[in-house]
């Protein structure tokens, strides 16, 4: 037995709540990408219905097509990836943020360094066996997938936006 797993004797507790609250936030981004990807077929189906609409619903249909391709991809499984390039956000190196709540704290530091600050950071304990250690090797993988998830959310908000803008357009041009 190790000294830090002397000074908390809870540590695996507390990383599985970390990984839970990781875990909802993975199941909240889901959910807005699902509702985003939904309401993109809607409109897609509701604007290939009506054929009047031209060259603008042609466009606004494009835009939501591509809405779709980013929500399959953020939601899609075989897009994982355990490398630590593509995924870091280099502003956080900059602003030197040492909070291990959120999501994009989690997911900006390599799996070691975040074992030793997440050790520092309950109290001790997480070091004591490889067992803990792979507790935060998952809840860095389910950070990792959170932050993409919420930043393909994020780029998929663009072109639904536009479509959205084109759409109000289109209706304002017709009523008029």
């Amino acid at each position: 037995m190790s000294v830090s797993s002397h000074l908390n004797p809870e540590p695996e507790r507390r990383l599985w709540t970390i990984h839970d609250n990781m875990r909802r936030a993975a199941v909240i981004a889901d959910f807005k990408l699902g509702a985003l990807a939904f309401f993109s077929l809607l409109e897609i189906a509701l604007l290939r219905l009506d054929s009047a609409f031209g060259l603008i619903a042609t466009a606004i249909v494009f835009l939501m097509a591509v809405v779709l391709v980013i929500c399959l991809f953020a939601v899609s499984p075989f897009v994982e990836t355990v490398a630590r390039a593509p995924l870091r956000d280099h502003r956080l190196d900059q602003d030197g943020a040492d909070s291990l709540i959120s999501a994009r704290d989690l997911a900006s530091r390599p799996h070691m360094e975040l074992v030793n600050q997440l050790d520092r950071y309950l109290g001790g304990g997480v070091t004591a066996t490889p067992y803990y250690e792979d507790i935060v090797g998952h809840i860095a993988v389910t950070a990792r997938a959170v932050v993409r998830k919420q930043r393909l959310f994020s780029l998929s908000c663009v072109p639904a936006l536009l479509a959205q803008l084109l759409l109000a357009f289109l209706l304002s041009s017709r009523q008029v």
